[in-house]
């Protein structure tokens, strides 16, 4: 029912979708006991319109009611209240008409005369209350709410719709304060009111409002934005604005009677915008209304008209308090902004035929660090072959290169490399001028690191026609583990009839593979393998004894059944002991095949002693073989592939997986669980299978021309090299030293551009972005056509509301809101394909002492959204505080304002990435708000943190309780929650030992890097393989938090050796990502 309730508010009558509010008094209930939890579902989906508002009693049970919905895709708010406490419903999230519907919980007995006035303020005029309720209780609601329907377990009420629910009286003055061209004379006669002062522009300009006696006891003030063309940023109106309300605010501080609403009022601003102008107002308002102190008594709104006739909705508006505190009206319907989150990591296209895409490795450590992306095939050389990929198949390699196991040696003259994916089948579509051995249309099989993609390009060398009898999945799989084992037994060892052989790990690919080579020669086969099942199952293949290869039994085993013999042949995968153990096992002239690597890898000895008997060493590794000797590997791979033709070798099992489930792929490669080969099988070109991939291909066209302004600064030096990484290659920045004593190379060697190879033109001319004539000498200077603009500059003129000037606002708005209005008239004849303004979250949600920065700021973002409405391509970046460049990076007063606000700063890689989001894929939109919230919505203190709409958490590692703090229970749920999608089953007990969970060497290795990486602690494989558990691990992680020298002040060290013994116990944790910012621990001079 309570969802079914929620839709049929969302469509009224009118048939259009509506934002409905709903509010849950959840009391001290579990999550799963709230009628949150039966709507999740519903409010889950895409089309679901309502903000929903959980309020319970206290601070554990708001953040349990976080903890277990904040991870979905909804509009929730979070709120302790105390229920002994009810606040006033005047300020914050409950305010008068704050919800459509109220859910309520409890009998009748537990609502009084007060608790009915309470939620009968609360709700709208004809608003819904649900009470839930034991069977059979009756609910009987005070004077106010009617009984719509009673039922044995819920009772349905509806307020009633007198005025007093939704309107208010101002009794008191109302000053109206208007620019000349403004709606202010209009305004004046539509509002009812005792009192009206109408302050003239000259006035408000002479700033002469200490005459007015009644600042103190004024109730109501609008100021109204008018459209002075001589003051197309507002500049000018901003300043005017902040001198008149310093001037109010000293007027009312101590000395205020009653509560003043101020709303100022702007024209297409915000909306639709047509006047950026007005824009600025919003976002000097939103700084202010956080800055000005309490004891003024002012309440700000904003609110943005279309047309005069909206100014009666405003008459409407001026007798009601709504909840929220900026709206714009048009045609008689109100508009709130909301902040939605962004979804993805990056833009996606649909995996088809283009763009050319690959699986890549952007993290190594974690399987999650993989990522399908688009990339840029290799141009077609003479000897070189393209090939629509069919199939991929996984070796063990893959998952080594993917957790970052494999040393530095592993990658010396390798064919393979970094990339993950070494062997595939597909259909060649080109073929270079110079290739022999296949065309186009031939079905093939081919060896090529970074394989997993849909095309790649491959030398013929490493191509293969596919022989008929196998398919394109089996032909993907056959090739490194024939290769290996024929290369080893066949054309090393020279295996033939009668001789004996001893496989290890015989289940997996390569083993199989050796088997039937083996038996296709006629030798006698022993193997060994990890369980009873897999013995089994290679007794039933030909082996002659399968022993335990967890053991060094096998060695006894295998002596009993050959009658102290031995073999002939050893093909070892096994580490350490096994293989001395192998070598005893050998018969005189004996050859040992070592395909393992990690005992090579670590330079591991090996007495020479047993090598009495003629025995042979041999190390195997395909990967370099086939830089080595390319012919040879070759013609293995072909005789391989001949014999599989010819039915003389059997194609091994394989396991199937889609592309898009390669991380499932991988994860039970790790376990050792399956038996074959694992292939992943590439989407049809012509199929749309719904598998998208990351878009990252070039943004930018090497052939025109990008100019960046404030692009010599610390940000724009970070910019710069991704600019030419996205395919700029002629790039033109503007700089105001008269002396020019920058240039290109200063560029380079300032920059990351230094360690790039690109060849990229710097043109860097003489000019102030905030003069306007210096902006279209510029342009009209550049060499090629303009294809972007990228405006960085700006200054930072940080002070309080108190001390803020008429010129420190002009000194703000010249290079940030005037030159982005000069380059946007210079440009109106250019093709562009970008304009990126650099705006602020300032302007968004304000900031303390940022009042001026606020403003221009929001100038940016009216004309991005104007330049969208024109057709023009715009996108105004709000980006947060940037800690490691730019003008933040050198104030530390903005840092800590902003970690204390609960937002703490980004870095320059964060900002760019999501900048190159947004790029990519907000066609369609003309703002980016880049922020991150340190602490949960409901402690974060904003006038109207409503704004922030819809989010989603990504960030699980900075949730904090109320205090702060990084909580032991959610490091202990991150952490149970790895544990259990390495395991494949759900999460354990948090205090049992992680070696109970069935957790392999390489799950192991995994999970320490999510640790290391999430959290910034080390912990090592031997204590997750012993004494570690979920609780353990979290408490280790907190106590990184602690300062050192408080632990010892605590701890009771008797001399000075116990002191350091608890040092040295400390010291091996890393640095935690939480502890206090390295600016925290200098003083601002």
């Amino acid at each position: 029912m309570p969802a079914a309730l929620i839709a049929a508010l969302e469509q009224p009558k009118c048939g259009e979708s509506y934002v409905c509010h709903v509010v849950e008094f959840a009391g001290c209930r579990e999550p799963d006991q709230t009628i949150l939890n039966q709507c999740i579902d519903y409010l889950s989906n895409a089309d679901a319109q309502t903000e929903f508002w959980i309020v319970s009693d206290n601070e554990d049970s708001t953040r349990a009611c976080y903890d277990a919905f904040q991870q979905h895709d909804v509009a929730l708010r979070f709120e302790c209240m105390d229920p002994d406490a009810r606040p006033e419903l005047d300020a914050g999230l409950l305010r008068p008409g704050a919800a459509e519907i109220i859910f309520l919980h409890g009998n009748g007995d537990a609502f009084g005369l007060n608790e009915w006035q309470f939620l009968h303020g609360l709700v709208v005029a004809g608003g819904l209350a649900l009470v839930c309720h034991d069977e059979g209780d009756v609910i009987e609601p005070c004077a106010g709410w009617i009984t719509v329907r009673a039922g044995t377990r819920t009772t349905l009420l509806q307020a009633s719709y007198g005025d007093a629910s939704d309107t208010m009286e101002l009794p008191g003055p109302r000053w109206v304060l208007g620019e000349p061209d403004s709606w202010a004379a209009d305004w004046e006669s539509l509002i009812d009111a005792p009192e009206v002062y109408s302050i003239s522009h000259e006035t408000l300009v002479n700033g002469v409002l200490e005459q007015w006696p009644q600042a103190a006891d004024v109730q109501a003030i609008d100021f109204f934005c008018g459209m002075d063309p001589q003051d197309p940023t507002g500049e000018k109106v901003s300043a005017q604005f902040i001198d008149f309300v310093q001037t109010l605010v000293s007027q009312r501080i101590e000395q205020a009677n009653h509560p003043c609403r101020l709303t100022v009022v702007t024209h297409r601003a915000a909306f639709n915008v047509e006047d950026p102008r007005g824009s600025a107002l919003w976002g000097a308002v939103r700084s202010m209304s956080i800055e000005v102190d309490e004891e003024a008594m002012i309440d700000f709104r904003l609110v943005d008209l279309g047309d005069p006739e909206d100014l009666e909705t405003l008459a409407w508006l001026a007798q009601c308090d709504l909840r929220e505190r900026e709206l714009a009206v048009r045609q008689r319907r109100l508009w709130a902004p909301r902040m939605v989150s962004m979804q993805e990591r990056y833009s996606r296209v649909l995996a088809g035929k283009d763009p050319a895409y690959r699986l890549t490795l952007d993290n190594p450590g974690q399987i999650s660090g993989l990522e399908m992306k688009t990339y840029e095939p290799s141009a077609l050389g003479p000897g070189d072959v393209e090939i629509e990929v069919a199939a991929a198949a996984l070796n063990f390699r893959d998952v080594m290169v993917t957790l970052g196991l494999l040393p530095a040696l592993a990658y010396e003259r390798s064919a393979l490399g970094r990339e993950v994916g070494m062997e595939g089948s597909g259909v060649v579509r080109r073929v270079g001028s110079a290739v022999r051995y296949c065309r186009v249309g031939d079905e093939v099989a081919f060896i090529q690191s970074g394989c997993i993609a849909n095309r790649v390009v491959v030398n013929e060398h490493l191509v293969f026609v596919k022989p008929d009898c196998l398919s394109m999945e089996e032909a993907a799989s056959s090739l490194s583990v024939y290769v290996t084992a024929y290369y080893s037994l066949i054309h090393l060892a020279r295996l033939r009839k009668g001789q004996r052989v001893l496989i290890h790990s015989a289940m997996g690919g390569v083993g199989q593979a050796a088997i039937a080579l083996a038996k296709h020669v006629g030798a006698e086969i022993y193997t060994t393998a990890g369980n009873e099942s897999k013995r089994e199952q290679l007794l039933a293949l030909g082996a002659r004894a399968a022993f335990d290869s967890h053991s060094h039994d096998w060695y006894d085993d295998l002596m009993e059944a050959t009658d102290g013999e031995g073999v002939d042949v050893v093909l070892n995968s096994l580490s350490g002991r096994h293989i001395e153990l192998c070598l005893e096992a050998l018969r005189p002239g004996g050859w040992h095949c070592e395909i393992g690597k990690v005992d090579i890898y670590e330079d591991n000895e090996l007495g020479l002693r047993v090598f009495r008997k003629n025995l042979r060493f041999a190390a195997i590794d395909v990967d370099r073989l086939m830089i080595d000797d390319p012919l040879l590997s070759r013609e293995i791979s072909q005789t391989c592939l001949e014999l599989l033709d010819q039915g003389a070798l059997p194609s091994l099992p394989v396991t199937l997986f889609p592309y898009k489930d390669y991380a499932k792929a991988l994860r039970l490669m790790t376990t050792g669980q399956h038996q074959g080969k694992l292939v992943l099988t590439a989407p049809q070109a012509s199929a749309n299978s719904g598998f998208t991939v990351a878009d990252v291909r070039p943004l930018l066209d090497p052939n025109g021309t990008y100019l960046v302004t404030g692009g010599l600064g610390g940000f724009g030096l970070r910019l710069l090299p991704y600019l030419v990484a996205s395919g700029a290659r002629h790039i033109t920045l503007m700089d105001r030293d008269p002396e020019r004593r920058r240039d290109a190379e200063w560029i380079r060697q300032s920059s990351a551009l230094a360690y790039m190879s690109d060849d990229v033109e710097f043109d860097i001319l003489s000019g102030d972005v905030s003069v306007e004539e210096d902006v279209q000498r510029c342009i009209a200077q550049l060499k090629r056509p303009l294809k972007g603009v990228f405006h960085l500059a700006g200054i930072l003129d940080d002070r309080l509301l108190v001390d803020m000037t008429t010129q420190s606002v002009a000194e703000v708005f010249a290079p940030k809101a005037h030159g982005a209005l000069y380059l946007h008239r210079a440009t109106r004849g250019c093709d562009l394909d970008h304009f990126v303004l650099f705006s602020s979250t300032a302007s968004t949600l304000g900031n303390p002492g940022q009042i001026n920065y606020s403003a221009a700021s929001a100038f940016l973002d009216g004309l991005a959204a104007n330049r969208r409405r024109r057709g023009l391509p715009a996108l105004c970046y709000n980006m947060a505080a940037v800690a490691d460049a730019g003008m933040a990076a050198r104030s530390l007063h903005v840092l800590r304002i902003m970690r204390a606000a609960g937002m703490p700063p980004i870095s320059s890689d964060c900002a760019i990435a999501n900048l190159d989001y947004a790029m990519r894929s907000m066609s369609d939109q003309d703002h980016l708000v880049t922020v991150l919230f340190k602490r949960p919505p409901w402690t974060v203190d904003f006038p109207d943190y409503m704004r922030i709409g819809r989010f989603m958490s990504h960030q699980d590692a900075f949730a904090v309780d109320a205090a702060g703090e990084l909580t032991l229970d959610n490091v202990v749920a991150q952490i149970a929650a790895k544990v259990a999608e390495l395991c494949g089953h759900d999460e354990g007990g948090v205090e049992e030992p992680l070696s109970s969970f069935g957790l392999t060497s390489i799950s192991v290795a995994e999970l320490g890097t999510f640790i290391q990486s999430q959290f910034n602690y080390r912990v090592s494989a031997l204590e997750l393989m012993t004494t570690a558990s979920c609780l353990s691990l979290a408490q280790g992680i907190i106590h990184g938090k602690e300062n050192i020298e408080d632990d010892l002040v605590e701890e009771d060290t008797d001399d000075l050796e116990d002191a350091i013994r608890v040092v040295q116990q400390r010291v091996h944790r890393a640095p935690s990502v939480f502890a206090s910012a390295i600016e925290d621990h200098f003083p601002i001079s």
